[in-house]
């Protein structure tokens, strides 16, 4: 190629006249506009595509359908609640449909990541996250980390939890001490779905108290007002709360609005704990917060 180019250089370059030095150039020579680097990214191109192309290949017939890589040991990390039988259902059922002898073997690269980590999700709303590792020649590791509640809900007759994130999914195990959330009749909610609104804050409030700093023993939050929470205590004592901004979906601001107004609580608690009625409704997050 670069020969070539040379020479056709070589017939139509440009020459100079001696006599009076004007440039002349043959009047039928074509200019040719150059582009340097096509050739060598066209090139480069083609060779990472067929890398690509043998790689899938050697995936597909060296290692996924291999019998020197069946699995043959599954271990299975989970909590409390999802159990292991439920982990080795999902990998069992995305394996391949390839039968040999009338056996359908099960092979380490067989299942597909990612199928069955969505598959999980979908089944168990309680599933924060699942790292799956393959470990040759034929171990599979699989952890699941599970959401955790900090409030409990009541939907028809069935009780769920909620997360911090608002996710809402079973869980009968361990959550007798979480505070509930009252107020959701009528709001269209369901496990593997998100609170929103009010019912959102009223999470983001459970979450500041699990802090030392913002401890506030509540048993029921009440969200069925449209401008505040009601909260009623362990000990009976009642509080409407309000906080900048308590309606929206952002953490940032937010939960540092929703710290002054509990710490501006608690103090006006302490001063007067024969109290039992609490208004932190008061927009001026300097005042100490007056009983009503």
């Amino acid at each position: 190629m670069m020969l070539w180019r040379q020479r056709i250089q070589k017939i139509f370059r440009r020459r100079k006249r001696k006599a009076g030095e004007v440039e002349w150039l043959h009047a039928n020579v074509p200019r040719h506009r150059e582009h340097p680097g096509r050739e060598q990214w066209v090139v480069a191109g083609c060779l990472m595509f067929l890398l690509l192309l043998a790689g899938a290949l050697i995936y597909y017939f060296h290692f996924r359908f291999n019998r020197q890589f069946l699995l043959r040991d599954l271990s299975v990390t989970s909590g409390a609640t999802i159990t292991e039988g439920l982990v080795r259902e999902v990998i069992t059922r995305s394996q391949s449909d390839l039968s040999r002898g009338g056996n359908k073997p099960e092979y380490l690269f067989g299942p597909n990541i990612e199928e069955v980590r969505e598959e999980l999700l979908r089944l168990a709303p309680g599933i924060s996250s699942v790292m799956i590792t393959r470990r040759l020649p034929g171990r599979m590791e699989v952890r699941v980390v599970e959401r955790e509640p900090v409030g409990r809900i009541r939907i028809k007759r069935d009780e769920y939890v909620v997360d911090a994130e608002g996710m809402i999914f079973s869980r009968s195990i361990g959550v007798e001490h979480l505070p509930r959330i009252d107020g959701l009749d009528g709001i269209p909610v369901e496990p593997g779905a998100h609170l929103d609104g009010m019912g959102l804050a009223a999470v983001h409030l459970l979450c500041a108290i699990r802090r030392p700093e913002f401890a506030l023993p509540v048993a029921v939050v009440d969200v069925s007002h449209t401008d505040y929470l009601f909260l009623t205590l362990r000990d009976q004592c009642v509080v409407k709360i309000w906080w900048k901004s308590m309606d929206s979906s952002s953490s940032g601001d937010l939960s540092e609005a929703l710290g002054k107004r509990l710490k501006r609580l608690l103090q006006a608690m302490t001063m007067a704990p024969q109290r039992h009625m609490w208004d932190a409704t008061v927009p001026d997050d300097n005042r100490i917060f007056t009983p009503y």
